[in-house]
C-alpha cells in the first residue's frame, strides 16, 4: 500500500499480516491475563487475608466492562493499537496518544515482570537462580546483579528474537502454553476441591478482612483502620490479575475474520480468567491459610499444589513448570503489544514515521520490537518484583477509563458504523428528536476503573512517582511532536481519518400486507445486519375505493402489524423502523428508491416452481427501471 512521506514522495508501506486465527487470539488474551493469577494470588493474599476473593471480585469489574468494550471496538474498527486507536476516533489526537503511551507503560512492565516470574518459577528447578549474584564492573564502575535479573534479559532477548521471526510463530508459542495452563490449573482446582478443601477453614479466613499489620511500603491515608486500608491497597493488586485483555485487540490487524474471532476470543477469556481468578482465591483459601500465600509471593500456586492431600507432591513440579511457561507466554504478550501499540501510534502520525517499519520478509515491525523489547529486558534486569509491580496497574486503568468513555461517545457520535457485536444491557435515553443508547457495563466500567486508579495513586508512592513521571515524559514527547508537525495538540485531524471495517448502509424492503408470513426468515436468512431496514407497505389509494378515515385505519392496522415484524428483526440484530405510506405506488416506489438516503431496495418475492423465476410484478418492474443497481430479490417461499 502506497502513502506519501512527508517530503510528496510516495512510499510503499508492507501491510501486517494475517496470521491469528480464533484460538490464537483467546491464547493472546488468556495468556497475558491468565498468567497474572501465578503472580497476584500470593501478593493480594499478603493484604486482603482472608478478603482476597471479594478483591479479586470487585478488581474484576473493570476487567469485564472493559473487555467488552475492546470486543465491541475492536470488531467496528480493527487497527492495530486498540485503546489509541479508539481515543483518537472518540475525542482527539490528544487523548489518544495518551492512551497509546500509557498502554506501551503497561506492555514493557509487562514483559519485565513476567520475565522475572518465570525465572522465579524456573528457580523451582534451579534454586541456585534465587541465590546467586554477580558482580560487574564497567568503566570503572562495579554494581552487583541477581542472577534471577540477567536470566530475565536474557529470557525477554528470546523472546525478541521470536517475535521478529513472525506473529504466527510467536502465536504458535502462545497456544501451546496457554492449553497446558488451563489443563494443569483445572486439575489443581479439581484435586483441592476434592481432596483438602475444608469449609470450616475458609469459614473462618473469610472472617479476617485485611491483614492487621502496617507495612512501611504503603501510603496509609488514615490513622487506624489498617485492616480496611489493607484491603483496599490489596484491590489494587488484584486489578494486575486482569490487566492484558487487550492484546485480544493490538493485534486485530493480524487477525483472521476479526468481526468474528475477536468476540468470540474476548468472551471466553473473561471467563476462563474469571473462574481461575476467583476459583483458585477459594480454594487456596480452603486449603491453606492467608499467611502462607502471602509468605510465597514468587511461587504461590506451586504452595497451594504442595498442599493438597496425596496428589500434592507430584502436582508441584507440573505447575512449576506450568507457572515458568506461563508467565514467559505472558512476557512475550507484552513484547507483542508494545511493539503494535507504537507502530499503529507511528502509522498514525502520533510518533516518528521510523517505528511504522514492516521488515518485508517476516512482516514484522522489527524496529519497535527490538527498542521496547530491549527497554523491558533493562527493567527485567532489577529483578525486583514488587517494584516493577508498582507500575502495571498505573497505566492500563487510565486506558482501560479512556476505552470505556470512547465506546460510550462512539455509539452516539458513529451511528453509521456496522458492529457485528455490541455490548448487552443498554440504557436509552430519548431527548427531543434524538435518542441515546448507553452501555450500562461500560458506565459501571467508568466508575470502577476511576476508583481503582484513584486507590493506586494514593497507596502506591513507587507507582505514583514512575507512572506520573512516565505521563509527563509522554505530554513533552507529544508537545514536541506536535509542534515538528505543525499540527495543533488538541485537533481531531488524524481520529477523523479512522474509518470502521464497514459502513451501514440504509434498505427499504417493500412489504405487500398480504405477504408478511416468512419474510421476516427471509430477511433474517439472507440480508446482513449491517443494513438499517425500513419496512414499507404501500397503500394504493388509486385503486381502491375508499373514504380516507378508511384508508388511515387500514394504514395504522397495517402499521402494527409491521411493527411486529419489527420486533421479530430486532431480535436478529437489525436496526429497523416501519413505514406505511398512501399514494399512488408507482410514485411512492419511485421517489422511495431514487432518493439519495437509500442504498437498496428489497422485494420479498415467491418462487412459483424451480423452473420458473420470481414472479413478475409492477414493483419490480418500476425499481429495475428507475434504479436497478439498487434492486435486491429474495425468495419467500416455494410452492408445495
Amino acid at each position: 500500500m502506497a502513502q506519501d512521506t512527508e517530503e510528496g514522495i510516495p512510499e510503499y508501506r508492507v501491510s501486517l499480516k494475517r496470521d491469528i486465527g480464533w484460538l490464537g487470539s483467546f491464547a493472546m488474551g488468556y495468556a497475558d491475563v491468565g498468567a497474572d493469577i501465578y503472580v497476584a494470588l500470593g501478593l493480594v493474599a499478603a493484604y486482603a487475608a482472608g478478603w482476597a476473593p471479594f478483591a479479586f471480585l470487585i478488581a474484576a469489574i473493570t476487567y469485564i466492562a472493559t473487555g467488552l468494550a475492546y470486543a465491541e471496538l475492536a470488531t467496528a474498527y480493527p487497527y492495530a493499537g486498540g485503546a489509541q486507536v479508539y481515543s483518537m476516533k472518540a475525542i482527539n489526537d490528544f487523548a489518544g496518544f495518551t492512551a497509546g503511551w500509557l498502554v506501551m507503560l503497561d506492555y514493557t512492565v509487562c514483559t519485565a515482570l513476567f520475565s522475572i516470574a518465570t525465572t522465579g518459577y524456573l528457580s523451582f528447578f534451579l534454586p541456585w537462580l534465587a541465590t546467586t549474584s554477580v558482580t560487574l564492573s564497567i568503566l570503572g564502575v562495579s554494581f552487583t546483579l541477581g542472577l534471577t535479573g540477567i536470566v530475565s534479559f536474557l529470557i525477554v532477548l528470546f523472546l525478541i528474537g521470536i517475535n521478529i521471526v513472525g506473529i504466527k510463530e510467536s502465536s504458535q508459542l502462545n497456544v501451546t502454553m496457554v492449553a497446558l495452563n488451563i489443563v494443569v490449573l483445572a486439575v489443581v482446582m479439581a484435586a483441592g476441591l476434592i481432596l483438602s478443601f475444608n469449609l470450616q477453614l475458609l469459614g473462618v479466613q473469610v472472617n479476617v478482612i485485611g491483614a492487621p499489620e502496617r507495612f512501611p511500603h504503603i501510603s496509609y491515608l488514615w490513622e487506624g483502620g489498617t485492616n480496611t486500608q489493607n484491603f483496599l491497597y490489596a484491590v489494587t493488586l488484584a486489578m494486575s490479575s486482569f490487566i492484558g485483555i487487550e492484546s485480544i485487540a493490538q493485534a486485530a490487524e493480524e487477525t483472521k475474520r476479526p468481526d468474528r474471532t475477536i468476540p468470540r476470543a474476548t468472551k471466553m477469556s473473561i471467563v476462563a480468567v474469571l473462574v481461575f481468578a476467583v476459583g483458585l482465591a477459594i480454594v487456596s483459601l480452603g486449603i491453606v491459610s492467608w499467611e502462607t500465600l502471602g509468605g510465597n509471593l514468587s511461587a504461590p500456586i506451586s504452595v497451594l499444589a504442595q498442599s493438597i492431600s496425596m496428589v500434592g507432591l507430584y502436582l508441584v513440579p507440573i505447575v512449576s513448570f506450568t507457572g515458568f511457561a506461563i508467565c514467559l507466554v505472558s512476557s512475550n504478550t507484552g513484547i507483542i503489544g508494545v511493539s503494535r501499540v507504537v507502530f499503529s501510534m507511528s502509522n498514525f502520525g502520533l510518533l516518528p514515521k521510523w517505528f511504522s517499519k514492516v521488515n518485508p520478509t517476516t512482516r514484522t515491525p522489527v524496529r519497535t520490537i527490538v527498542v521496547f523489547g530491549m527497554i523491558g529486558a533493562t527493567m527485567a534486569l532489577v529483578g525486583q518484583l514488587d517494584w516493577v509491580a508498582d507500575l502495571y496497574n498505573f497505566g492500563a486503568l487510565l486506558s482501560y477509563l479512556l476505552v470505556n468513555v470512547s465506546l460510550i461517545i462512539l455509539r452516539q457520535t458513529d451511528r453509521d458504523t456496522h458492529r457485528s457485536w455490541k455490548v448487552p444491557f443498554n440504557l436509552t435515553i430519548r431527548r427531543s428528536e434524538q435518542t441515546y443508547v448507553i452501555p450500562i457495563p461500560n458506565l459501571v466500567g467508568i466508575v470502577a476503573c476511576a476508583s481503582i486508579w484513584t486507590l493506586v495513586v494514593l497507596f502506591h508512592p513507587m507507582g505514583r512517582i514512575l507512572g506520573l513521571t512516565w505521563t509527563a515524559i509522554g505530554m513533552v514527547v507529544y508537545t514536541v511532536h506536535r509542534r515538528l508537525q505543525g499540527r495543533p495538540l488538541f485537533s481531531r485531524e488524524i481520529g477523523l481519518t479512522i474509518k470502521p471495517a464497514v459502513y451501514k448502509t440504509n434498505a427499504v424492503v417493500f412489504v405487500r400486507p398480504e405477504e408478511r408470513e416468512s419474510t421476516v426468515e427471509s430477511i433474517a436468512e439472507s440480508i446482513d445486519t449491517s443494513m438499517r431496514l425500513t419496512l414499507l407497505s404501500i397503500v394504493a389509494v388509486d385503486s381502491w375505493d375508499m373514504p380516507l378515515t378508511t384508508a388511515l385505519e387500514y394504514q395504522s392496522v397495517i402499521r402494527d402489524d409491521l411493527g411486529e415484524m419489527a420486533e421479530e428483526l430486532r431480535k436478529y440484530g437489525f436496526e429497523v423502523k416501519v413505514d406505511v405510506a398512501l399514494g399512488v405506488p408507482e410514485k411512492v416506489a419511485t421517489d422511495v428508491v431514487t432518493s439519495s438516503d437509500v442504498d437498496f431496495a428489497i422485494l420479498v418475492r415467491r418462487k412459483i416452481s424451480k423452473r420458473r423465476s420470481f414472479e413478475k410484478d409492477n414493483l419490480n418492474s418500476i425499481i429495475s427501471s428507475v434504479a436497478p443497481g439498487k434492486l435486491m430479490l429474495l425468495r419467500r417461499s416455494r410452492a408445495k
